[in-house]
């Protein structure tokens, strides 16, 4: 059984994903930090504490992120949406992650990509995970970044990650849903 963290940090907990994460990873750490825009995110777990932060802000994602052994970063804008507001949640905030672990010694990043990295190709086509970047919008780009920028923190500084191109957190409610499950 691995070892229980220290410290988890998780971004975008007031998010469908965060929101589902929250009790899980509580259970995970010693001390798990939630994260987001929100007010309030509800109750807190035992061990879970909220810190109200901007992605777009470096110097709180550092204050965030100092002495954490892991990133959860599900935190950005969730959907479609103007490029100047992904530009700023999506983009600027994963830098600001990276840089951030990089700056406090974090070991370690796991990171919600999406479907939509890829998702210009044929839904008729199978592909696989090793497919140059396809994004079908600009909140797909934003993770096309992400995905990159990972790669570069690994090769230049040894930063770990795990990018996670998620198809979909919707509840299942059909055989259909169970089938693409």
């Amino acid at each position: 059984m691995a070892p229980k963290l220290k410290k988890l940090v998780l971004t975008g907990a007031a998010g469908r994903l965060g929101s589902y994460l929250r009790e899980p990873l509580a259970k995970m750490c010693d001390e798990l930090v939630s994260s987001d825009l929100a007010a309030d995110i509800g109750t807190l777990y035992a061990r879970e504490t909220y810190v109200r932060a901007d992605l777009s802000d470096l110097a709180a994602m550092e204050a965030l992120t100092k002495d954490a052994d892991m990133i959860a970063h599900f935190g950005a804008i969730g959907d479609e949406a103007a490029f100047d507001a992904i530009l700023q949640s999506n983009i600027v905030g994963a830098y600001n992650i990276w840089e951030a672990a990089h700056h406090n010694s974090v070991r370690r990043i796991i990171y919600a990509s999406s479907i939509h990295a890829v998702g210009m190709y044929p839904k008729t086509d199978f592909i696989g995970t090793d497919v140059p970047h396809r994004p079908d919008t600009y909140y797909g780009l934003a993770k096309c970044f992400a995905e990159d920028l990972a790669q570069m923190f690994w090769d230049k500084r040894g930063l770990e990650a795990v990018c996670l191109r998620i198809l979909s957190c919707a509840k299942v409610s059909s055989a259909r849903g169970r089938f693409m499950a």
